[in-house]
């Protein structure tokens, strides 16, 4: 349902972590549910959103929600996922299979991942004048994910498994993940999207679209939502090229977007969502916590007995 005056979900929530089948490094733990990084709060202190959300934000880059605090960071990411492969490559070799798994580097995961910036359709200025609405990253990040595809049909056997036998992909997350506290990352991935489409229905939402249409009207585009823009048929999303009309729609689109007030209210509303969530879930939001604090420490200490070093 586009995003009109009956409200809609967004665009860019995360999917869950399972920790299970198909969780290949870090290339797919990108949009992963995970704890915070950097120093750890006093115990059962929870992360609080924003004072005031929306003061001095003016670039998608502090487009901060409360929900992020429990994000690994493109660093942490990469911890995770070179751990896992180190692990695939052991696993592997006991099979008599050799595999080189690409390393996970933290500016090509960051570089993927649009983050927050897409969260409500295009919001970077500067990235729509570029490329329109299409995701700018790299033409082709050497990822584990495009490693995996390619090769054989046996040694990928091997890697996935099945329900009977687990395969090294498997092993490898059972091994990070081995003593962690049990943390339910899809709960919090449907939190995320339920926190995206709610506020989306909020009335000062509402009423900020309405100002981002007669905005784009101005701007000579007949777009009744942000939805509709990012969806316009002629902008083919799925190939590399992008022309100027699409540029500008989409250059337009994000300026409506600030000057109307959109980004900033549909962010204040969604922060708000997710904050009622952690302050009402305090048993959960600790688990995950704890949880990715154990799997990095775990991760840590296999690349530590690796390289000979720590990994913080």
């Amino acid at each position: 349902m586009p995003l009109t005056d009956a409200g809609s979900a967004g665009f860019r929530p995360w999917p869950p972590e399972t920790g299970r089948r198909g969780l290949l490094a870090s290339t797919l733990v990108l949009a992963v549910a995970v704890a915070a990084c950097g120093a750890e709060p006093q115990r059962n202190q929870q992360p609080s959103a924003p004072p005031a959300p929306t003061e001095g934000v003016t670039v998608v880059e502090k487009l901060v929600l409360p929900f992020d605090a429990y994000k690994a960071t493109p660093k942490q990411q990469a911890t995770l996922g070179n751990a896992h492969n180190r692990l695939v490559v052991a696993c592997m070799r006991k099979h008599d299979i050799t595999v080189t798994p690409p390393t996970e580097d933290p500016k090509t995961l960051a570089a993927i991942d649009p983050g927050n910036s897409r969260r409500y359709g295009v919001t970077d200025i500067e990235a729509a004048r570029t490329h329109g609405y299409h995701l700018a990253r790299p033409a082709s990040p050497d990822t584990t994910e495009a490693w995996a595809a390619n090769l054989p049909e046996q040694t990928r056997d091997r890697l996935y498994g099945t329900s009977a036998d687990r395969g090294c992909l498997d092993q490898a997350s059972l091994s990070l993940e081995k003593g962690a506290r049990k943390a339910d990352w899809p709960w919090l991935a449907k939190q995320d999207s339920a926190s995206l489409e709610q506020s989306a229905k909020n009335p000062e939402v509402v009423a900020a679209v309405k100002r981002w249409r007669e905005c784009m009207s101005k701007a000579g585009h007949d777009y009744v939502s942000p939805e509709m823009a990012i969806g316009d048929s002629r902008w083919t999303l799925d190939k590399p090229e992008v022309g100027a009309p699409e540029k500008r729609a989409a250059t337009d689109d994000t300026t409506c977007k600030w000057s109307s007030g959109l980004v900033l209210t549909w962010y204040a509303a969604d922060s708000e969502l997710q904050q009622k969530v952690i302050d009402e879930n305090p048993s959960r939001f600790a688990a995950f916590r704890a949880n990715l604090k154990h799997r990095l420490q775990r991760a840590s200490a296999v690349l530590a007995a690796d390289e000979g070093r720590e990994v913080r």
